[in-house]
């Protein structure tokens, strides 16, 4: 495998070289001494977008013209024919585009089905999807190739109402459903209050950091598995997760991936990186060399008892943008991350969504609510909840600021939300 991932490197790296100019001046030495990777300068998104016209290896492309495509009334149709284009939104909000000739768009499908196969999914299994509603997203894409297989599955999305939803879900009675592990909150809300009844075996998520509540609350509701898979924008399908659903496996004949410090110092497996950089074999179209992704991310140490030859990430701990910062007890700053404010949220009764947004002297957490729900005494329990996690780390934030929102969008890749519909505020907003 690794023999074949250095060779993959080595004709992907002479490639970007020879057709695209933005390679040629940045890293044409580089390839041609044999400088190992390591030593190669890093592409961040702004980078990319910046130097968008001189990465690309096709001088018809362009990033005003992908962008006018996406943001046209057919993003979903061939640019110029023969490229298929996406968009993410990320954490940052800082967007991104991404483009895919035939060949390289094959490679992302044939990734994707290869995980699917990996969990136990073919062209006869009752599996369908619940990302995004736009093709300007690669979930909604990916999902589109993959029921062209299923030609019986019907086409969801996380913003239709979930009563119809519900009623798809109940006829179609899935063995395996793929969605963000937000909506698995919200789907088995709807189980357990007996409007939804199906009986998954599997539940596949992506997009969003999975956590262990959400693991949990698929197996009291449904006893299903839940296993994770890896998808950017940029890059496609990287990693899934086995049935033991104890890391994710690395497609690691189609990228090199690499887990580094804040400095891009690599570090050692079992080690929490900053970031993690991504070498893409499979795209000649838009080459991706040590593309960064905020992820942070540690690899496992020791092989998966499944057999299977790729590498795993055993932990993916969020983004580095998800990083809030408080003020300490004692009057220096303490960092926080999101992830660990996660719990009192999805661990509360009622709650459908929620975000979090740092304001200068405190916490901003937006929130929409089943239907059912008392909200005013539901706000004030996330408030003592968040309050309690913050001050067990010292954090002693002045404000904590509950807002209540009938939904929350989805914007780029699903990573990150924007407020949508907003109904009448907490009376401490007033």
């Amino acid at each position: 495998m690794l023999t074949l991932q250095r060779e993959e490197l080595q004709s992907t790296l002479r490639y970007a070289v020879a057709s695209s100019s933005y390679y040629r001046e940045t890293i044409g030495a580089h390839v041609a001494r044999g400088v190992p990777l390591t030593e190669f300068p890093t592409l961040t998104k702004r980078m990319l977008m910046e130097n968008f016209e001189s990465i690309v290896t096709d001088t018809r492309l362009n990033r005003h013209q992908v962008e006018g495509h996406l943001d046209g009334n057919d993003p979903g149709s061939l640019l110029l024919g023969e490229y298929r284009v996406a968009a993410t939104g990320g954490t940052t909000g800082e967007r991104g585009i991404a483009a895919f000739d035939g060949t390289d768009w094959l490679a992302v499908i044939a990734h994707m089905v290869r995980f699917q196969k990996i969990v136990g999914i073919d062209e006869t299994t009752r599996s369908m999807a619940v990302f995004a509603s736009s093709p300007v997203h690669i979930s909604h894409r990916i999902g589109v190739e993959l029921r062209a297989i299923r030609p019986t599955a019907p086409g969801l999305n996380v913003l239709m109402p979930i009563e119809a939803i519900v009623e798809t879900l109940n006829t179609y009675q899935p063995a395996v459903i793929s969605t963000y592990p937000s909506f698995v909150r919200v789907l088995a809300a709807e189980q357990q209050a007996g409007r939804l009844q199906i009986t998954p075996r599997l539940i596949r998520t992506s997009a969003e950091a999975l956590t262990q509540d959400v693991r949990d609350l698929a197996t009291a509701t449904w006893r299903a598995t839940v296993v994770n898979s890896y998808v950017c924008t940029e890059a496609g399908p990287m990693g899934h997760e086995c049935l033991r659903a104890d890391g994710l496996h690395l497609a690691e004949d189609g990228f090199v991936f690499e887990v580094v410090d804040a400095d891009n110092r690599p570090v050692p497996n079992g080690t929490q990186g900053a970031k993690l950089l991504v070498t893409a074999l499979t795209n000649r179209t838009l080459p991706l060399v040590r593309y960064e992704i905020s992820d942070i991310v540690t690899m496992a140490t020791e092989p998966c008892p499944c057999g299977l030859p790729f590498w795993r990430i055993s932990s993916i701990a969020g983004r580095r943008e998800e990083m809030l910062r408080f003020a300490k007890r004692d009057g220096g700053i303490v960092d926080v991350h999101a992830h660990r404010l996660r719990s009192p949220l999805t661990s509360a009764e009622g709650v459908r969504q929620f975000q979090f947004a740092p304001l200068p002297e405190g916490l901003e957490i937006t929130v929409s609510f089943f239907s059912e729900v008392d909200i005013d005494a539901a706000s004030r329990r996330i408030e003592r909840a968040v309050r309690a996690t913050l001050e067990a780390v010292e954090a002693q934030p002045s404000t904590i600021l509950v807002r209540v929102v009938d939904s929350i969008e989805r914007a780029g890749s699903g990573a990150k939300e924007r407020l949508v519909a907003p109904v009448p505020q907490h009376p401490r907003e007033k």
